[in-house]
């Protein structure tokens, strides 16, 4: 890594009241509402990236694009370490710019359909998070959005690599789906209210500084 420089990371949520992603089969059109989705639309149009993880692509297939409002599409970013991720995923969609990182030693057999797609692959060591971001600050990509999922999130927040954490808390409990961060062990975030806001009437959003731990400069 030549320098701690990277992105200003936003992770936004959209979570159950006991604390959960939606589940495989219950999407977000369970949790969200009108004003959530217009709200992650402008923050995608108000971002240079958009990121998310293996899992939530090929659960979703979602294409990360602005729709609700208007503004501009962000470049599209999916952390894959294992390939997993078809290269036929909407996010690879063109056009626009969108990125593949994952880890070193695969076969370049392996990567050439991603790249005659037209996709940048970013190899990184050991699936580096801090690498990875480094690596997207020197393209440019100075404001970064993460969607999820909860194993990309709490790879990054260990890492100390999130600034704000932006999430909407739906009038539903589910008793079922992933936690918000999956993080293997113990690790205290602290984090600092700035913001709430009702949103259609019954569900709240929350913007959240985060305080500790902390990683790099972003600029």
């Amino acid at each position: 890594m030549s320098s701690g420089v990277r992105p200003l990371v936003t992770v936004f949520a959209t979570e159950t009241l006991d604390g959960r992603l939606a589940p495989p089969g219950v999407g977000r059109y369970r949790l969200s509402c009108e004003d959530d989705f217009e709200l992650q639309h402008r923050l995608r149009a108000s971002s240079d990236a958009v990121a998310v993880g293996a899992s939530t692509v090929i659960l979703d297939n979602p294409r990360l694009t602005v729709r609700r409002i208007p503004g501009r599409n962000p470049a599209r970013v999916v952390f894959d370490a294992s390939l997993k991720v078809p290269v036929s995923a909407r996010v690879f969609d063109p056009p626009g710019r969108r990125i593949l990182i994952t880890s070193e030693g695969h076969d370049p057999a392996e990567l050439a359909p991603y790249r005659e797609r037209g996709v940048l692959v970013l190899e990184v060591r050991d699936s580096d998070p801090r690498e990875a971001l480094v690596r997207l600050r020197e393209l440019g990509i100075k404001r970064l959005l993460v969607e999820g999922g909860g194993g990309l999130i709490g790879s990054l927040l260990v890492a100390g690599l999130v600034d704000y954490i932006r999430v909407t808390i739906a009038p539903r409990v589910l008793g079922d789906g992933v936690p918000l961060a999956r993080i293997s062990g113990s690790l205290e975030v602290r984090l600092r209210l700035v913001s709430l806001k009702r949103l259609c009437g019954s569900w709240i959003h929350l913007v959240y500084s985060v305080e500790s731990p902390k990683w790099g400069v972003w600029g």
